[in-house]
């Protein structure tokens, strides 16, 4: 049920599809699912996907109740980002973007980042902690103008864009059990 909610949401935002047991059917997402991890309720969710066609791997976080979406380009840092503390024995903060497929301007955070039309590109900083090994985040997070900002010093605003910034940094511990456990090799 909780993959089902993450490709229809998904499907909905990316390609604008109403018929979405029949494209699931016939394998019309414009990306495979390689991995999925739910938050205990299952109300969240974050997926390792591959597109289609380019063949570019990238993380997907969604929520029930939440109209976009988020993706994050994969990079091996990326998937690693809370694996590992700088000299001082801290975490140092993750800088990475999140695009936001189909969004609309005259939206809290327009200004941040840049657009492609109706993808915005969110550039993100954000400070955390591991605990237990679950990443706790500490708000709020900040951006920037463009995309290659030197400073973050905006306030991410927009509720929608911060959730998706949590859910994607708090579950991709998930998202790493699973594809350990299921020897999804990495590029």
């Amino acid at each position: 049920m909780a993959k089902k909610i993450l490709l229809i949401l998904a499907l909905i935002l990316l390609t604008a599809t109403t018929n979405v047991e029949a494209a699931e059917e016939k394998n019309n997402l414009p990306f495979d699912v390689l991995a999925e991890a739910y938050s205990a309720d299952e109300n969240e969710a974050i997926a390792f996907i591959k597109t289609k066609p380019s063949g570019e791997y990238a993380f997907l976080a969604a929520a029930k109740g939440l109209e976009p979406v988020g993706i994050v380009p994969y990079s091996r840092e990326m998937y690693n980002f809370y694996l590992g503390k700088n000299e001082q024995g801290n975490y140092s903060p993750v800088i990475f973007a999140m695009l936001i497929p189909q969004a609309e301007r005259g939206q809290l955070d327009e200004e941040l980042g840049d657009w492609d039309e109706t993808l915005h590109i969110i550039p993100v900083y954000a400070i955390f902690d591991v605990k237990d090994g679950q990443v706790i985040c500490e708000k709020p997070f900040y951006s920037a103008s463009g995309l290659k900002a030197t400073h973050y010093q905006a306030k991410i605003q927009n509720p929608a864009h911060e959730r998706l910034v949590e859910i994607f940094l708090t579950n991709l511990p998930r998202l790493h059990e699973v594809i350990d456990s299921n020897n999804i090799s990495l590029p």
